[in-house]
């Protein structure tokens, strides 16, 4: 499946949802913050607004006075008071002269009194001290007071309303997730049939196309699979069949011999015949052992810890008594190693069957075939090196031989190298030192 190019990323979408949610949440927080600032303002710096505040709060002072019996020159108590309130200042003062001024809390203005400070802006206020009466002057910051407030809430509804439009923005993506997550799902239960869902134009719109084909391409794969499956099934079924056909014969040819066995002239024609019937078994035997190497083969035994003379000596004398009978001469030079290798005794002999069988067929048996032992880095083995014959040997070469040879030596961590030089053909087999 092709796939599609991308026009978008997720990355830029993102980036522009944020850059415009955050223009809405601004203006919103403009809005708000202007336009309640207008209202308020206009709404505490009206006359009753002020002077039902600064009334609360000297009402508050005069409780305050009576309560803790506060002087007009207690500066101590008139300061407590003073911090406990949100945004007031006060000063006191008695015939003219200034007794507490919340402005300069620690100054001693008995020591230092000043006549006639007083303050242009604020009213002054007639209240009864432990000591007497005095005037006091408050003046409240209502406004700022207020207006922190409104800063606050400002900002938290403008960030609600960013928040809002940047989770209304990631809906879709969310939702696009969350269908591929299902899909996904069923996709691993093993339900290959159902298409991914392919939307947008972004990396997920790549995924997704990525999915896909892994989809098809595991239903393509299962498919194969039970071909090759419903193929060897028919083959094992038509040779199955083609194999009774030549063994029902020979059943037949021997009960003919054991009825005219005297016979000679009978004796011989049934013995060809049945000797065309095992060949024609045998053949049949050579076919279905090709195919099931080709299909596949069960894994070898685990390897164990042994010397290369313990695990392939045997194997090799075999193969050399072998050889000898049918008249080829082998010479060899093994000097072997003490070093453990990796080898499954059972396997290693199957690979020297399949390399003697190579050669019955192909190694001329006017030229040695020698053994010599070598070492690699992280290996040994043995090397089989012979010449060919120049015809072939008349044996048609189907290759299964070191084919399967290679494979069991990989299932025992090893390998097998061949090389042809001419009219010269090596084999080499290399187990992994333990």
């Amino acid at each position: 499946m092709k796939l599609r190019i991308r026009r978008s990323s997720i990355r830029a979408r993102l980036g522009r949802l944020l850059a415009a949610a955050a223009l809405v949440g601004g203006l919103c927080f403009l809005g708000l913050y202007l336009g309640g600032g207008h209202l308020l303002e206009g709404y505490l710096t009206s006359e009753d607004f002020l002077r039902r505040q600064d009334q609360r709060y000297l009402s508050s002072l005069e409780a305050y006075i009576q309560a803790e019996s506060v002087t007009a020159w207690d500066a101590d108590k008139l300061t407590r008071w003073v911090y406990g309130q949100p945004a007031v200042s006060i000063q006191v003062v008695r015939d003219g002269v200034v007794t507490y001024d919340s402005f300069y809390p620690n100054a001693d203005f008995s020591a230092n009194s000043t006549a006639g400070q007083t303050y242009e802006w604020g009213d002054y206020h007639q209240l009864t001290f432990a000591d007497g009466p005095a005037t006091v002057w408050l003046y409240g910051y209502y406004y700022y007071q207020y207006d922190a407030r409104l800063l606050v809430a400002a900002l938290v509804l403008s960030f609600l309303v960013f928040l809002g439009i940047v989770m209304a923005g990631l809906q879709g993506t969310i939702a696009y997730i969350r269908q591929l997550s299902r899909e996904i799902g069923v996709m691993e239960g093993g339900t290959l049939d159902a298409p991914i869902t392919i939307q947008g134009r972004d990396e997920l719109t790549d995924l997704a196309l990525s999915l896909d084909a892994m989809r098809d391409s595991f239903r393509r794969q299962g498919e194969r699979e039970r071909e090759l499956t419903q193929a060897n099934q028919r083959m094992v079924t038509e040779m199955s069949h083609d194999l009774r056909t030549p063994l029902t014969a020979i059943l037949l040819y021997v009960e003919l011999l054991r009825r005219n066995g005297g016979e000679a002239e009978k004796r011989e024609e049934y013995l060809d015949r049945l000797e065309g019937k095992v060949e024609q078994m045998r053949t049949l035997a050579d076919h279905l052992f090709r195919h099931a190497l080709s299909s596949g083969e069960t894994a070898a035994e685990e390897t164990e810890a042994v010397t290369l003379e313990a695990g392939l000596g045997d194997a090799l004398s075999e193969l050399a008594a072998c050889l000898t009978a049918r008249g080829f001469r082998v010479e060899a030079d093994l000097r072997w190693s003490g070093r453990p290798v990796a080898v499954d005794c059972a396997g290693a002999a199957r690979v020297v069957d399949n390399l003697t069988s190579n050669l019955i067929k192909y190694a001329d048996p006017g030229e040695p075939v020698r053994l010599s032992p070598l070492e690699r880095e992280g290996f040994a083995g043995v090397r089989v090196t012979n010449g060919l014959r120049p015809s072939g040997g008349g044996a048609e070469s189907s290759g299964v031989g070191l084919v399967s040879a290679e494979r069991l030596m990989e299932r025992m961590g090893g390998r097998l190298e061949q090389r042809t030089a001419g009219a010269e053909f090596q084999v080499t087999l290399l187990f992994r030192y333990m």
